[in-house]
């Protein structure tokens, strides 16, 4: 079938900086982007929305289901918006207290933030906010924002030659060309997701980080691969072993290749047009063999680059859920594009019984919500591929 589509001639941008200060290096980036805009960046509008007048997040303040003046013209300014672009400060490994206000106060019923693309850059010292940006995209899965991944900008400020002028301005060069490169990341993401593709067959990549016969997280992916079967038409699921790949060492990179069994594997995902994890969780953090996979695969050229993705896990206690967001972290690396909603964890020693001796899973409750997971990462899929 045809494509069908509905591009907007220009997108609108709503831009939050998390720092308040008058002189703030982080408003001074808004400023630049929405001068970048004008010069050499057509068919995107930036609007720098103030989250100062914003009280402080109490739902005392919510009346029949009506928040204050100031939240709700601030809620529509961000229902308003295609795509959202973030400013973070790094304030103790985290965002700031202004920001998370902003994103808890737009989170209420209805999340006005859900299914948003969405960018964000950082300066300041040391690692010019970076661990900002990593704790702001945990809290997007559960907004549901739709981050891009490339090109990461972060921003020593202090270092030399001079990066901000006086009033908080962004002088330096190069700095304005890589948040340029930002910008037309955020405006192209936003495009894809605007527009409806209909693909008669998605081809799913499933890898499992656990070797064990019976394994639990092995058995999610047989169940998904009946799914597909019985009730998610439009999707074949391919279980793709990494059990023999060899530890990763480039030494066995000779002239550009890689072993036999490597260059099979990494194949497999490159023909792939989505990617489905069962992560279970070692030490809260993936396995071994996964990480193993997930290494042969981004070498040169990185064949996980620009694939939707969703992630499955249980075990006990937390059901995986930890492993989930180390994953998440690799992610952004690897160019990879996850699902955010459903999220599924599943504590497998929990009554009911979960899975059989052979580890099937056999409960009906489960099966349903990895039902949920297939159908979300096929249509986030379909939304990826439109042209």
């Amino acid at each position: 079938m045809e494509a069908t589509t509905s591009i907007k001639p220009r997108i609108r941008v709503a831009a939050l900086s998390g720092s308040l200060r008058k002189t703030s290096f982080h408003t001074g980036l808004l400023r630049a982007a929405i001068d970048l805009t004008k010069e050499s960046v057509p068919g995107m509008e930036i609007e720098c929305i103030d989250i100062s007048p914003l009280p402080l997040i109490n739902t005392d303040l919510e009346i029949n289901g009506t928040y204050p003046p100031v939240v709700e013209a601030f809620r529509l300014k961000i229902l308003d918006a295609d795509s959202i672009l973030f400013a973070s400060p790094e304030y103790n490994f985290s965002v700031s207290a202004p920001l998370k206000n902003a994103l808890d106060w737009a989170s209420r019923a209805p999340n006005v933030w859900a299914d948003k693309p969405a960018a964000i850059i950082s300066t300041g010292g040391s690692s010019g906010g970076g661990r900002a940006q990593y704790h702001l995209r945990q809290i997007g899965v559960f907004l549901d924002l739709h981050f891009i991944n490339k090109p990461e900008f972060t921003l020593n400020a202090f270092q030399p030659p001079q990066k901000f002028d006086g009033e908080g301005n962004l002088v330096d060069e190069a700095a304005k060309e890589k948040l340029k490169q930002v910008l037309v990341s955020l405006q192209a993401f936003t495009f894809r997701l605007q527009v409806t593709a209909i693909k008669p067959l998605i081809r799913v990549a499933a890898l499992s980080g656990s070797l064990r016969k019976t394994s639990f997280n092995t058995g999610l992916l047989r169940a998904a691969i009946d799914l597909t079967k019985e009730s998610v038409p439009g999707m074949q699921i391919e279980y793709v072993d990494i059990s023999p790949l060899p530890l990763i060492n480039t030494d066995l990179e000779v002239n550009g290749t890689y072993p036999p069994v490597v260059e099979a594997f990494r194949q497999k995902i490159l023909e792939a047009d989505s990617i489905l994890f069962a992560s279970p969780e070692y030490n809260f953090s993936v396995s071994a063999p996964l990480k193993n996979a997930l290494d042969w695969a981004s070498r040169a050229p990185n064949v996980w680059a620009d694939k939707p993705a969703a992630i499955i896990s249980t075990g006990g206690g937390f059901g995986g859920g930890r492993s989930q967001y180390h994953l998440r972290q690799i992610g952004v690396f690897l160019d990879l594009h996850f699902i955010n909603k459903p999220e599924f964890t599943l504590n497998a020693f929990q009554p009911p019984q979960k899975f059989d001796e052979e580890g099937n899973l056999v409960d009906e409750a489960a099966k349903e919500r990895l039902k949920l997971v297939l159908v979300s990462l096929q249509a986030f899929t379909l939304r990826l591929q439109g042209k």
